[in-house]
């Protein structure tokens, strides 16, 4: 296939945007150990809100995990197929024997570019739309899961939310009971506030589970999101950097024939006008011929029936009234 369209198009890996997601991780561990019993200055803050809720969580933790190595594993798949397409440019072998195995995301555009490599052609502009619209619905599909993950955690925050605020009502309605029993048996003041003291600890119990919950899912979240916007600019960068090289190999006219040359011809204006001119005398050809042989019918329709007009005017009286005895034809026949 010619490459000498395509030398100036440069495609970029996505190692810049994998140092922008590390980084920001890196800026989130900072916070995380910021706010931990290890830091300078040790504080028990997400510590005490992670023991709010140790099941839910955790399971936030948990997606959030899977959420970041998703996000950096959709950034890293672009570094192979960058790597593969400067392989096929830079290639000298014309059988392409030593070409590296293609990555699952450009694998119906690799087949598309082999097959007309080994016709000696260029690519058709019909093949250069299917190969971006193959790598722009894998790049979408992809992405589709990241987008999960990040209202997942959203999810799960709002899920610990209702669960805290659940804890407090049934709490408070648990103290109020018991506070109700206490006065009508005529308990000390000082005991029925200590018994009000014990019996706030559940409902503050659940305002934990519903706060910590809700900062947990929300800081995941935009962790996610951020790693999900780097990850999609990794993937639209190739994306362009394909468009702009295979805009460089595409055929715009295909003149490799004598015939493709001549149906170049037939698009002159002057040929236009001389096809027109023809395509006009052969309308009008054929309605003069429509009109001839609409005029021959009727005559010989009217002929017909002047025809089968005489032929039943003298075979009338032949039939139904004889000639009198004395006409010369029956004198005639008596001698």
């Amino acid at each position: 296939m010619s490459r000498s369209l395509d030398r100036s198009v440069r495609f970029n890996g996505p190692g810049g945007y994998i140092i922008n997601m590390v980084l920001f991780l890196a800026g989130v561990a900072a916070i995380g150990f910021y706010l931990s019993p290890l830091s300078p200055q040790p504080t028990d803050l997400l510590v005490e809100a992670f023991r709010a809720n140790v099941a839910l969580n955790g399971l936030i933790l948990f997606v959030l995990g899977m959420g970041i190595i998703y996000n950096l594993r959709q950034a890293a798949v672009v570094g192979p197929a960058v790597s593969w397409v400067n392989s096929f440019r830079n290639s000298v072998d014309p059988s392409r024997t030593r070409l590296p195995r293609p990555p699952a995301l450009i694998g119906a555009m690799s087949r598309m570019l082999l097959d007309a490599d080994e016709r000696g052609g260029r690519l058709s502009q019909a093949s250069s739309r299917a190969i971006l619209d193959s790598l722009g619905q894998r790049v979408d599909e992809g992405r589709e899961f990241g987008r999960y993950i990040a209202n997942l955690l959203v999810f799960l925050g709002l899920l610990g939310t209702f669960w805290g605020l659940l804890q407090v009502v049934s709490s408070v309605a648990l103290v109020i009971g018991s506070l109700a029993s206490s006065g009508s048996g005529g308990a000390e003041a000082g005991d029925a506030v200590r018994q009000l003291i014990n019996g706030l600890q559940a409902p503050l119990s659940g305002m934990g589970t519903a706060f910590s919950s809700s900062l947990f899912g929300l800081a995941g979240s935009l962790i996610i999101g951020f790693l999900d916007i780097q990850a999609g600019q990794a993937q639209n960068r190739f994306y362009t950097d394909l468009e702009d090289w295979l805009s460089g190999i595409t055929e715009t006219v295909t003149t490799s024939s004598g015939g493709d040359r001549s149906s170049m011809d037939a698009g002159k204006p002057e040929d236009l006008l001389s096809g027109l001119q023809r395509i006009e005398a052969a309308v009008t050809r054929l309605a003069n011929a429509q009109s001839e042989a609409q005029t021959k019918a009727s005559e010989d329709v009217r002929r017909e029936i002047r025809m089968l007009g005489r032929t039943l005017i003298e075979g009338v009286p032949a039939e139904d009234n004889p000639p009198p005895s004395g006409s010369p034809k029956s004198s005639s026949k008596d001698r």
